[in-house]
């Protein structure tokens, strides 16, 4: 009866050693994967100054990154400045951020192994059809804070180049690395604030943009058609999609796109911003009025700046 007995604890020792041991493989395993990122990030030349959390599962984490940059001057009489990028500071705890801010969610552990491997980007793990879509990853606000334009384009930029560790930051597109968005099936290529690049398909008999209120939006759309057929309802105007052909589509312009036919249709996406940026009195043409303006401001103060050297 004692042997049993000893047997039986030693049973419930080794249950929750294990159970221990799984509970910390799986966390130095997460933290692991982080600091790859983290490790890579210290020499991207465009990584930005922020902090920000990663919440995997329940597990909160957060990145502090400090950006360095060192100008130097070329050309023959040393007229031009160009600039070296990093190695920057880049830190990785455990917890929430201190102060709130925006912070990317994952599901689970999964779908950052995913991103680990390329089998996703981080960019086509967040696009959604609508800001009701839920998606394997996510960027949120965290409780008090609410991000602002510019913090949301300081978000997509670390989306983009945080989570590549490749330093040429490849990404591959088919349609088994692709996720549902629109009707279609989507890579994203590159995402900024001001434009989002993505490859899409159309399989046979697939639609883009079909359900209502996808059909049109406040920024531009450019479709680039690389490969197989298609058609495209433009406004009142139906078009013929082949390779070696691009379509522009304007602001509040109805466009549909599909695909009659048997052979997948392909191409490259441009969208020139959030259509919720102008939703809310502003129009994508008044934006492009205060953007250029600003290029106005900058030039004559890099001249300014440049002339007081």
């Amino acid at each position: 009866m004692k042997t049993t007995k000893t047997l039986f604890h030693l049973f419930l020792g080794l249950c929750f050693f294990l159970g221990t041991y799984s509970l910390h493989a799986q966390t130095s395993s997460i933290e692991e994967s982080l600091q790859n990122f983290v490790e890579s990030y210290k020499t991207d030349p465009m990584a930005l100054s922020t902090t920000f959390g990663i919440k995997v599962g329940d597990e909160w984490w957060t990145v502090s990154v400090r950006r360095f940059q060192e100008p130097y001057l070329v050309g023959k009489n040393k007229q031009y400045t160009f600039h070296n990028f990093g190695p920057h500071e880049v830190t990785l705890s455990k917890g929430q951020p201190s102060i709130p801010t925006w912070y990317f969610r994952f599901v689970d552990q999964s779908v950052l192994e995913k991103i680990e491997r390329m089998e996703w980007t981080a960019t086509t793990a967040v696009a959604k059809s609508t800001p009701a879509d839920v998606t394997a990853l996510d960027i949120l606000d965290m409780d008090g804070y609410q991000s602002s334009q510019g913090a949301t384009a300081i978000a997509y930029q670390t989306l983009e180049h945080f989570w590549k560790t490749n330093p040429g930051e490849v990404t591959r597109f088919s349609r088994d690395s692709s996720l549902p968005s629109h009707g279609a099936q989507l890579v994203a290529l590159y995402t900024m604030k001001d434009k989002r690049i993505s490859w899409f398909t159309l399989g046979t008999d697939e639609v883009a943009n079909g359900d209502r209120g996808l059909d049109k939006g406040q920024v531009p759309n450019l479709f680039i058609i690389t490969k197989g057929k298609g058609k495209a309802q433009i406004g009142e105007e139906e078009i013929d999609l082949e390779p070696g052909m691009s379509v522009f589509v304007g602001p509040y312009v109805s466009h549909v796109l599909y695909n009659p036919y048997q052979e997948p249709l392909e191409g490259i996406l441009i969208l020139y911003g959030d259509n919720i940026d102008y939703a809310l009195g502003q129009s994508y043409l008044d934006f492009l009025d205060q953007e250029y303006a600003f290029y106005e401001k900058n030039e004559q103060a890099v001249k300014s700046l440049s002339q007081n050297k």
